[in-house]
């Protein structure tokens, strides 16, 4: 049997988006070489709650924590870090905003960041088919910054370096099409490659 070297989380239906590619992602790439994906609701508390829960439960501690999130654009994006204030005022599946959890989300004020290499991951992502990546900043302010926020915590914590890649709706690009641009990102953290 395969140790477990990879985290992977995406997130369930929320507003207008009825099929998340991010989660659907993190399905299909469930038990693959070393990889457990997991589903997170798209709540400020509860993402956090069933993340913990998640790598809480792992028979063996992941070498590597990715998250996952559908954003409006049509690029994949490697977020750089994440604010321990959220931005938006958009509410959540269960009609809280972020102010339920700003400022509280561990690791002090300001920006953490991830100390992967994400402008070789970026190229990683283009030779497995990905036309446009690239590395962002904005996190977007709202559970997708929550959750990689709370993830670079609990990453920190246990020496787990963590990563949050946004990926493009179905309507710019099926969840077939994103699968091998992923799938080569995933193989390059699993062996340690990056």
């Amino acid at each position: 049997m395969e140790p477990t070297r990879l985290l992977v989380t995406g997130f369930g239906a929320f507003e207008a988006v009825e099929d998340n590619p991010s989660g659907a992602l993190a399905r299909a790439l469930d038990g693959e070489r070393g990889v457990v994906g997991v589903l997170l609701p798209v709540t400020f508390r509860g993402s956090a709650e069933a993340f913990d829960a998640a790598l809480d439960g792992m028979e063996q501690r992941p070498e590597v924590i990715l998250c996952s999130g559908v954003h409006p654009g049509s690029e994949f994006r490697l977020e750089r870090r994440a604010g321990a204030h959220l931005g938006s005022d958009r509410v959540d599946n269960e009609g809280e905003t972020g102010d339920v959890v700003s400022g509280s989300m561990g690791g002090g004020e300001g920006y953490l960041s991830t100390d992967l290499d994400l402008e070789a991951l970026a190229e990683v992502m283009r030779a497995g088919g990905a036309s446009n990546v690239r590395v962002s900043k904005d996190a977007g302010g709202y559970v997708c910054e929550r959750i990689y926020r709370h993830a670079l915590v609990r990453g920190g914590e246990l020496g787990i370096p963590t990563l949050f890649l946004h990926v493009p709706p179905l309507g710019v690009q099926s969840v077939r099409e994103q699968l091998p641009p992923v799938r080569a990102l995933v193989e390059a953290l699993v062996v340690g490659v990056v």
